[in-house]
């Protein structure tokens, strides 16, 4: 009876449930290696690798001024591929370098933490007090700074730490544990000095949970929220559930949360004003905290992305991306060299992006734009972190010693390929200096 008339209805909504499913993964079986534009790859008169001895296995890199935060930890290469955990794995490490003097970088105290594993970093400028992400100016430096840094240890936390770049001074002020929230950090993103979201990805890619996870679809890792105004008393909550976050960003007044299985995620995200007095948030208890709202729009990738950084060089999101299953499997069983991608999101309705990497995506997801691609890693390999600032772009990865500097956005020279044949007619549009096509409707 089960294989009757009655039957069908139920096998088309399952075909109708994997083909919805299809398309919102990357499509890395049919994907394509972007066209080779000079511009975009690794070259010697273009990015050069500096300070290897120092910067080994690093997750993630931000760039504020003539300074950039580097986070790296050996236990990317040396833990136990099974348990994701190798006992006697040296700690790691959060860096302060003067990128543009190229001095000696700055290893910082965290408080005397034992089991150190630095994964995302963040800079907060401490500037006006109550300052929220939609007002905050990054392009004013400001010598003293809050750092908050994701510490994917067994017993997980969000260090806290201002540093003042003129002497050199750091202080540790808190870290963050609670059960609501700090789960297994992987990547941070402060609202406020005293607010901040997380990830927690369940110990991807080293982690079993991770990987059973990734592989079922189901979005066992959450996004968490932890508050701690008066630096003692740490409120938290769980946010929302997605499949695998491996980076968080605010643009725009958006949230993005990248999932490795799937793409990135736009979610809309309340800022309360910092006006309000402790009177309105005592009788509005919603207005005293970020409210997390519903998603809105998805983003489907052509590869699994790793990281999201918002350039407001370029004003639009960056994110990084393993190329595929078999490349992320080599590389996690100790393959010395893997691919490395980078790419901007380009958010329009009626842009279509002309980088041969999107040919795989349906007409209305191309939106990326390739910043750097290294298709062995002969170059550079595994990139796991890219910032564009000042008119360069900043790498690190964690099967590759030294930060990336390349002496280029990877957008003003990109040149449009030649367009395919098609019914419609098209024609090259420049917006803020990045060629794109457009078709006309």
């Amino acid at each position: 009876m089960m294989f009757g008339p009655a039957a069908i209805p139920m096998l088309w909504f399952i075909a109708k449930m994997l083909w919805g499913e299809y398309h919102k993964r990357p499509p890395l079986w049919v994907s394509y290696a972007p066209d080779a534009l000079p511009e975009v790859s690794f070259l010697p008169n273009v990015c050069g690798i500096h300070r290897p001895e120092t910067f080994q296995n690093c997750e993630d890199i931000r760039v504020f001024g003539d300074y950039a935060v580097v986070s790296c930890d050996p236990y990317r290469r040396q833990s136990n591929l099974l348990t994701g955990y190798k006992p006697g794995t040296p700690s790691g490490s959060v860096y302060v370098w003067n990128w543009v003097e190229d001095s000696e970088p700055v290893r910082l105290d965290v408080g005397g933490a034992t089991d150190f594993r630095p994964q995302g970093v963040r800079v907060w400028p401490l500037g006006e007090p109550g300052q929220k992400i939609d007002t905050v100016d990054y392009s004013v430096f400001v010598d003293t700074v809050r750092l908050f840094i994701a510490n994917n240890s067994k017993n997980g936390s969000v260090e806290v730490l201002d540093y003042t770049f003129s002497t050199g001074a750091s202080e540790h002020v808190a870290s963050l544990r609670h059960k609501d929230g700090t789960i297994d950090p992987a990547h941070v993103l402060p609202v406020s000095s005293s607010e901040v979201f997380l990830t927690n990805t369940l110990g991807y890619p080293g982690g079993v949970l991770g990987r059973l996870e990734l592989l079922s679809a189901t979005p066992l890792a959450t996004i968490g929220y932890l508050n701690f105004t008066d630096m003692t008393n740490i409120t938290a909550k769980n946010v929302g559930a997605v499949t695998t976050p491996t980076g968080i960003d605010y643009a725009n007044g958006k949230m993005y949360v990248a999932s490795a299985l799937y793409g990135v995620h736009a979610y809309e995200l309340y800022v309360p004003p910092a006006t309000l007095t402790a009177e309105e948030i005592a009788a509005n208890s919603s207005l005293g905290r970020m409210r997390f709202l519903p998603g809105e729009k998805f983003h489907r990738m052509p590869y699994l992305p790793t990281t999201l950084s918002y350039s407001r060089e370029l004003g639009g999101l960056v994110t990084t991306a393993m190329t595929g299953y078999v490349a992320e499997a080599k590389a996690l069983f100790g393959k010395p060299q893997a691919p490395s991608w980078a790419g901007l999101l380009v958010e329009s309705d009626n842009l279509v992006v002309a980088d041969s990497v999107t040919a795989a995506l349906k007409t209305d997801e191309r939106k990326w734009q390739t910043l750097f691609y290294d298709a062995d890693g002969a170059s550079f390999s595994g990139l796991s972190s890219l910032v564009v600032e000042n008119g360069k772009r900043f790498g690190v990865g964690r099967y590759q010693d030294g930060v990336m500097i390349c002496n280029s956005n990877g957008i003003e020279e990109v040149e449009l390929p030649p367009a395919p044949p098609a019914a419609k007619t098209k024609k090259a549009v420049e917006i803020d200096g990045m060629f794109l096509t457009k078709d006309e409707l």
